[in-house]
């Protein structure tokens, strides 16, 4: 495990994280329920190629959402009550990635002393409700057992908080059949990844000259 000393959020975070297939993510590469290999992995390699390649996040259709933005807004409060209420410390870093560098996470926190990470989820009303009388069921497996493979922890907590509703925490502990299941089709993803940023390295693309861009490339083009 190797900690790299960033802050999340800030560009020397997401430079970091470049190309790196991780965590939050895995469940793109992996089917939470059974740990099988995804037959829709493929999109994500073109996407971790095309970072690797432009050396920044690639361009989509959509930003950071309402409820993205009120969850980082909300994750200092509920880690504070976190600690409170379980009456440990929790260490922030920035992104762990396994020795090699080819696997990274970016745990919401450490809990000094117990081997075990944090993963914090504010989430909206009725969705909080909903997690904290049913559970989560599968949707952050891929995640939190991710998680505890980098990190070599031999458990998680997710922690789901809202400021005006009943908070609950979840508690995982590693799996190792799952784990393994899982590293090997993260092995054939890394293999997949590696072989089209080969392909795209052996075109020699960046020595070609290259066109005028116009000025307005990238701008929002409205209708009238």
């Amino acid at each position: 495990m190797r900690i790299i000393d960033v802050i999340q959020g800030t560009a020397e975070w997401h430079a970091v994280r470049l190309g790196i297939p991780t965590a939050s993510e895995f469940s793109r590469i992996i089917t939470p329920s059974k740990g099988d290999l995804s037959k829709s992995c493929a999109g994500y390699a073109h996407q971790l190629v095309a970072e690797t390649l432009l050396g920044r996040q690639v361009t989509t259709l959509s930003g950071p959402t309402a409820a993205m933005l009120r969850g980082k807004e909300l994750e200092p409060l509920a880690r504070a009550q976190y600690a409170r209420d379980n009456k440990v410390e929790v260490q922030q870093v920035g992104f762990v990635t396994t020795n090699d560098g080819r696997l990274g996470a970016s745990p919401d926190g450490l809990v000094v002393g117990k081997r075990r990470g944090l993963e914090i989820k504010c989430v909206l009303d009725a969705q909080h409700v909903g997690i904290w009388a049913d559970g989560p069921g599968d949707d952050y497996r891929c995640q939190v057992q991710g998680s505890v493979a980098i990190c070599e922890l031999i458990g998680w907590d997710l922690y789901v908080w809202h400021p005006e509703l009943p908070p609950v925490t979840f508690k995982f502990d590693r799996d190792e059949p799952y784990i393994a299941k899982m590293s090997a089709h993260l092995g054939t993803f890394l293999n997949l990844r590696d072989e089209l940023l080969a392909r795209a390295e052996a075109s020699n693309w960046a020595a070609r000259e290259a066109l005028p861009m116009p000025a307005t490339f990238g701008a929002v083009r409205i209708a009238a």
